[in-house]
């Protein structure tokens, strides 16, 4: 059963594609995802695609604050353990938050549809992560140009979300900049309660 929760690797490379059409101003990218019933709680496995990169996301951590590294086995499970379940929080939150919007806004017909899209965005969106990540473990790059990497990409993950989010609202501008600026506050709050309880503070 929990296998079948896990999307296959054809379907997230539909998923993917999809996501690739609409960050290119193509609405026919919609058609690539799954808005079924079975496709809208599958996208939620997304996550575990995602998992390994958002665990090597967290260790980020370590570089900033060495304080922070666990110590011990029992230490690196707890640490992983917490992280994973802010990770979820904020996977699962943003669906809640999609369901008040589109009843507020009087588009409930497209509640799945922004649900599966943002779902397959946040796989998206880790893996655009690991890259700037995985180069300042690799390269001897300086802490304010990774820095100002790491923003640069930020910012670009923002942009492209509102891009797909617009086409994914049928053309709604206010509506897709709302959404945009609810997920970006909500990660930033879930990110800001998860280093706390990771850094023990």
């Amino acid at each position: 059963m929990a296998a079948g929760l896990i999307p296959s690797r054809a379907e997230a490379g539909r998923s993917i594609a999809g996501l690739f059409y609409l960050s290119l101003k193509r609405p026919e990218g919609l058609k690539l995802f799954d808005v079924s019933s079975d496709g809208f709680w599958r996208s939620f496995g997304a996550f575990a695609w995602a998992w390994p990169v958002q665990c090597f996301l967290w260790t980020g951590m370590w570089r900033a604050s060495p304080d922070t590294r666990p110590e011990s086995a029992g230490d690196y499970l707890g640490f992983f353990l917490t992280s994973t379940a802010f990770d979820v929080a904020a996977w699962v939150l943003p669906a809640i938050m999609l369901l008040a919007v589109t009843q507020l806004f009087g588009m409930a017909d497209k509640f799945t549809r922004l649900v599966v899209v943002n779902n397959w965005f946040g796989l998206f969106s880790a893996y655009i992560g690991f890259f700037p990540a995985a180069l300042r473990y690799l390269a001897p790059v300086p802490d304010g140009l990774s820095a100002i990497i790491s923003l640069a990409v930020y910012v670009i993950v923002i942009g492209l979300y509102y891009r797909v989010t617009r086409i994914a609202v049928g053309g709604e501008t206010m509506i897709a900049v709302f959404i945009t600026a609810l997920m970006v506050v909500s990660g930033l709050t879930i990110s800001e309660f998860a280093f706390t309880a990771l850094s023990g503070e």
